[in-house]
């Protein structure tokens, strides 16, 4: 199963962009804590983000993987917009998408990446109002997207996939980042797709981009980007050298390694957790700290001090 998110070792901020009406609290069991979503026939108001406003449209498909659901934003900037991420092939949804679309024309449909939770609708979302559904590998880096008076610039962000994609609002600061960064909790690697060193190459290129705020693929909106992008390079970052301790402790298998790097998370998360270690070893067998011997991971060189 591919998905997108992990509790973090990190405690959870709230980057969130308030709660307005039509709000409803659920308990995360991912993230051990309190989220916020918007019910699909009760979307929040548009946030401002001049000259367009973005409006979030939270997909019913709630779980440890997804939080509160995936988020579909809309881009508006006059009489066409652009939709993001139309997310699971869900009528329910499908019919959330078109009331907010009353009057409306849709430009595009774009898809950050190709997961289950954020693809599937996008087709059958697109067709009647005669847009084009864009993604990985028809959009590559740089490609610019315009639509009315919208102009999005894709950025090819691989790391959670190997297709995935971010689309920047150059002149508002605004990046929609799918999955690369959640509004909350810490995002997988999906192995045997997804690589931690271009996770972090991406991370690194958001960066350096500066941006203002963040519409991610789930949760809450981030106000504050740049802190965000810095706890997920120091969250990455520290789970490898969690990983690189632990193998130097005693060699293991990624099954037996997850267990002792992730050992008080809940059981139907550990899918998702040995991903993210085999993504990690991976990672460490290329830079030569760790070795494979058959099934089993073994630190490489003097171990100690």
């Amino acid at each position: 199963m591919r998905c997108c998110g992990l509790r973090s070792s990190l405690p959870p901020r709230n980057h969130g962009a308030g709660t307005p009406g039509g709000v409803r609290s659920l308990r995360c069991a991912a993230a051990s804590s309190i989220w916020t979503a918007w019910s699909p026939d009760r979307s929040p108001r548009p946030l401002t983000v001049a000259p367009a406003s973005v409006t979030r449209v939270v997909a019913p498909n709630p779980g440890p993987y997804t939080g509160p659901g995936t988020n579909t934003w809309i881009v508006d900037a006059g009489p066409v917009v652009v939709v993001i991420d139309p997310g699971p092939d869900d009528d329910a949804h499908l019919a959330a998408l078109n009331r907010r679309l009353v009057g409306k024309a849709v430009g595009a449909v774009l898809v950050t990446h190709s997961h289950p939770d954020h693809l599937p609708l996008a087709e059958r979302f697109a067709g009647p109002h005669h847009a084009s559904v864009r993604r990985y590998p028809e959009l590559s880096d740089g490609d610019i997207v315009r639509a009315g008076n919208l102009n999005l610039t894709a950025l090819h962000t691989p790391g959670h996939s190997a297709d995935h994609l971010c689309f920047l609002l150059a002149d508002d600061g605004a990046v929609f980042t799918g999955d690369l960064i959640l509004g909350r909790g810490s995002s997988m690697v999906t192995y045997p797709e997804g690589d931690v060193a271009a996770y972090l190459r991406s991370l690194e290129r958001l960066a350096a981009l500066r941006p203002r705020m963040l519409f991610p693929g789930h949760w809450d909106p981030v106000r504050d980007a740049m802190a965000k992008i810095e706890e997920y390079r120091a969250h990455r970052l520290e789970r490898e050298a969690q990983v690189l301790a632990e193998v130097r402790r005693g060699a293991g298998s990624a099954a037996q390694l997850t267990r002792r790097v992730y050992g008080d998370l809940e059981q139907k998360l550990m899918v998702a957790a040995e991903m993210t270690m085999r993504a990690h070893l991976r990672k460490l067998v290329d830079d030569g700290l760790v070795r494979e011997a058959g099934e089993v991971y073994e630190p490489v060189g003097r171990v100690g001090p």
